[in-house]
């Protein structure tokens, strides 16, 4: 008990030796005050860093409920490959005034050869607190020059992972995501319009979809919601993209279109089967389906598999493509060879859009096998003697015309003879 105890006080000095250094706290952004180089524009007023020409001035008015004496703040770009500033940016001690605020103002030079963009940035904060802790903290913020050079190239977003799930009758959505590629220029205010030249495709609302801003690489995800005519052609669409934005002051915008595929609900319907419901051990079965698409658009690898294990396993027929609103037939035979008794399985019919989009359904089948008819001994023998009264009558009948005829030929021979030496007596 002695050394429990001992080991709780132990590990209680240990987290009393760590707290300090675990300690975290934090400093807050005063949106409504005001400090000198602000001009008297609070940050819930917009207002953001200024440029005049030589330096950028970032001010943050600060307060803390944890950090006690000196802070110190640090500005940074986040790209430094890009980044307007002369150096790494640029560091300020600072104290708080009698009001507990933090006049954070923190000023970096410009480069000559700056291009016009805008920069995403970040104040980090950090000081102590009364026992020593750090206290920390960061803010982004964004530096925008606008009187330094152009980049000299276009602004092109890139639309990622474009697609569309849209039947025919249905409500879908086109998703995708949007991605700022330009390292400079931020788009602001940013629209995304869609569009269907067949006018067979519509919005699903309002015809623009406002994504915000981005800042250069950001990215965002975009669902555009729209709605497929009842009548709609089972096709691939070809969809118009626009995009508009404000970058760097000026009105931008830019067009793609994409092929987007609409497709429908596949409907392969099927008649009665027809098939016997018993056969002969041995013999061949045959079974027979109709088989019917109801949909608008053709199916294409229509396949029926027929399994009744014990008897027939995977045996199946490829029907091939069945044009919207025809119909065609499923054929299969199979060798029944298996013991008499009752089998029971299923016949599987699948298919697939022009898209590869599969469907199916199963049919219950059920077939009794027979056993073969097997002769037995009596049968046989009686059979055998019946035969024999049957041929007997014949066999006689057959030998007395026979020898009637023999008897007719020796007859007519001996005539003719007889005529033949009278006429050789009657010459000499």
């Amino acid at each position: 008990m002695k050394k429990r105890f001992r080991l709780l006080l132990i590990l209680m000095a240990l987290l009393a030796l760590c707290a300090p250094a675990l300690a975290e706290g934090g400093f807050t952004l005063d949106e409504n005050a005001t400090i000198a180089g602000m001009n008297y524009l609070p940050w819930a007023r917009g207002y953001e860093p200024t440029s005049d020409g030589e330096t950028m001035t970032v001010c943050l008015p600060l307060r803390s409920d944890s950090a006690a004496g000196k802070i110190t703040a640090t500005l940074t770009v986040d790209d430094e490959t890009v980044s307007p500033l002369r150096g790494e940016g640029a560091k300020i001690d600072v104290l708080p005034d009698q009001n507990g605020l933090y006049a954070v103002r923190l000023s970096a030079r410009l480069l000559s050869g700056r291009i016009n963009g805008d920069y995403a940035a970040t104040v980090c904060v950090t000081g102590k607190d009364a026992d020593g802790a750090a206290v920390t903290a960061s803010f982004p913020v964004v530096l925008r020059v606008r009187d330094g050079k152009s980049s000299g190239a276009a602004m092109r977003p890139s639309l990622e992972g474009v697609s569309a799930d849209l039947r025919v009758g249905e409500d879908g959505a086109l998703t995708a995501t949007l991605v700022n590629t330009d390292p400079y220029a931020e788009m602001r205010d940013i629209l995304l319009t869609v569009s269907d030249a067949s006018g067979e495709i519509l919005n699903a609302g309002s015809d623009k979809l406002r994504l915000g801003s981005l800042m250069p690489g950001e990215r965002a995800a975009a669902a555009y919601p729209l709605s497929v005519q009842p009548d709609a052609a089972v096709k691939a669409h070809a969809l118009n993209l626009t995009l508009t934005w404000t970058a760097l002051g000026e009105d931008m915008g830019w067009t793609e279109t994409y092929a987007l595929p609409v497709t429908q609900e596949i409907r392969l319907g099927h008649g009665a089967m027809q098939a016997a419901a018993s056969v002969v051990a041995g013999d061949t079965a045959a079974l027979t389906l109709p088989l019917m698409n109801m949909g608008r658009g053709e199916l294409r690898n229509v396949l029926a598999t027929l399994t009744l294990p014990g008897l027939c396993e995977r045996q199946s027929v490829l029907v091939g493509t069945i044009a919207s609103g025809e119909s065609a037939q499923a054929r299969l035979s199979f060798a029944a060879d298996g013991e008499a008794g009752t089998y029971t399985g299923v016949l599987r019919v699948t298919g697939e859009d022009a898209w590869g989009n599969e469907s199916g359904y199963e049919l219950p089948v059920e077939l009794a096998v027979e056993p073969k008819p097997v002769k037995s001994a009596e049968d046989t023998a009686s059979g055998g003697a019946g035969e024999e009264k049957m041929l007997s009558p014949l066999v006689w009948g057959l030998g007395g015309g026979c020898a009637l005829l023999l008897a007719a030929l020796i007859v007519t021979s001996a005539l003719l003879v007889r005529k033949i030496h009278r006429l050789e007596e009657d010459r000499l």
